[in-house]
């Protein structure tokens, strides 16, 4: 990681919790208790537990519904806390207000907060030397899952976009089991066939992703849009 600042690395991150109830909320309860850095102020799990929330707080981390980080960013834009969230489901109007906002607060966002799929995004790149061979991205997610395709899904296709200067078909869902997340991007070329994949075993690296995120964070102490590929430059 290359975070530049004049912060002490070691300090303590005071930090509220939106969606703790959640699947991936309580792997990050569980890992925040185990990390010394970090305090727990309180957690949050309704828009109407927002008044009771002290304000002497470093960062909140956000793992809910978009219900429930439009709460957190207006909370966090009142009192100018940094937010990290790696809620997925919103449009692009809203994305675009999270944006606007980190003008004035720190705010990391990403819809997959392994450092794999940061690996893997990175990767991409390479495929504008074949821009004439055919793309197709998989996604298989537990049958709990609401939104199709996932964030992270939409993550990559949006890089591939960019990458190769066109769109592709949308992103195939397939939902069953307890799949935590297997993403893969297809490159098919003439008489041969390129398998990018990533498999997360266990929603606990995208927890443990999003309380590195949190202290990189914090400790870049700086407004603007992150993304956890940022954290790997």
């Amino acid at each position: 990681m290359s975070a530049q600042t004049g912060q002490n690395m070691t300090a303590a991150v005071r930090v509220v919790l939106v969606g703790g109830a959640g699947r991936m909320g309580r792997h990050i309860t569980e890992l925040l208790h185990e990390a010394p850095r970090f305090t727990v102020v309180r957690e949050v799990n309704g828009a109407d537990e927002w008044t009771s929330v002290p304000t002497d707080v470093d960062v909140v981390i956000d793992f809910s519904r978009p219900p429930g980080l439009a709460a957190a960013l207006t909370w966090c834009l009142e009192h100018g806390v940094a937010l990290v969230s790696g809620t997925t489901g919103f449009d692009e109007d809203f994305r675009r207000r999270l944006i606007e906002a980190s003008r004035n607060i720190p705010i990391l966002y990403s819809a997959n907060m392994s450092p794999g799929i940061a690996a893997m995004t990175a990767m991409l790149d390479h495929f504008a030397r074949l821009n004439e061979w055919d793309y197709r991205i998989d996604e298989i997610h537990h049958k709990q899952k609401q939104d199709a395709p996932s964030g992270t899904a939409l993550l990559l296709d949006a890089k591939m976009r960019a990458v190769l200067g066109r769109p592709l078909e949308i992103p195939n869902s397939i939902r069953g089991g307890t799949v935590p997340g297997m993403h893969q991007v297809w490159a098919m070329g003439p008489d041969e066939v390129l398998l990018l994949q990533h498999t997360a075993l266990d929603r606990r690296v995208f927890a443990r992703g999003a309380i590195v995120a949190a202290g990189w964070l914090f400790d870049k102490g700086k407004p603007g849009f992150y993304e956890l590929k940022d954290l790997y430059k």
